[in-house]
């Protein structure tokens, strides 16, 4: 129970938003937008002990949400990194800048790029080694002349089991956002 917490308060501050700060000045109340993993934005007050979310909606009543969820491209982790590196392989390379090569040819410019593991080693452990193996695919689209922004959820976005070898390798990945 206790690292389910933990995963969910390292979860919860490393999605906060510093958009909104302090609502009043008494030091009791927060205010902040907190954004979830697949974009979308939430209110989010800090009562101290306890808190309260609510879903930051248009004057429609749709969430509003700036990623967008379609995915252009999704590496496996295997094949860009040895296990637990985040420097990437010289095949690794020549793919990626192909890849975001024949993107910008086609008139995509604007990327994000998400690295995620498995769940094995330490949580934090686990968002360091995605962050870094997300900043390792950007320098590479950016020597193509993309812009990019980059992400990570570590082991907090599974997509697969992480009981079964099959299932962590599938978690290994990093995923490309047409933005």
């Amino acid at each position: 129970m206790k690292s389910y917490m933990s995963a969910l308060l390292l979860g919860l501050s490393m999605c906060m938003a510093p958009m909104a700060v302090q609502a009043e000045d008494t030091g009791t109340l927060q205010a902040a937008i907190w954004i979830d993993p697949d974009g979308c934005e939430h209110w989010v007050i800090d009562l101290g002990v306890e808190g309260m979310m609510s879903p930051h909606l248009n004057r429609d009543g749709n969430p509003v949400c700036s990623r967008n969820p379609n995915i252009c491209m999704e590496f496996p982790g295997d094949m860009l990194f040895d296990v637990n590196k985040a420097v990437l392989t010289q095949d690794a390379t020549m793919a990626i800048t192909k890849y975001f090569t024949e993107e910008i040819l086609s008139g995509q410019t604007s990327f994000l790029i998400v690295g995620h593991t498995d769940a094995d080693g330490s949580l934090y452990d686990n968002f360091d080694l995605a962050w870094a193996r997300a900043q390792a695919v950007a320098v590479v689209a950016r020597q193509t002349g993309a812009i990019v922004r980059t992400d990570a959820f570590g082991e907090l976005q599974p997509i697969a089991p992480n009981n079964t070898t099959d299932g962590k390798r599938r978690n290994r990945r990093v995923e490309i956002f047409c933005e």
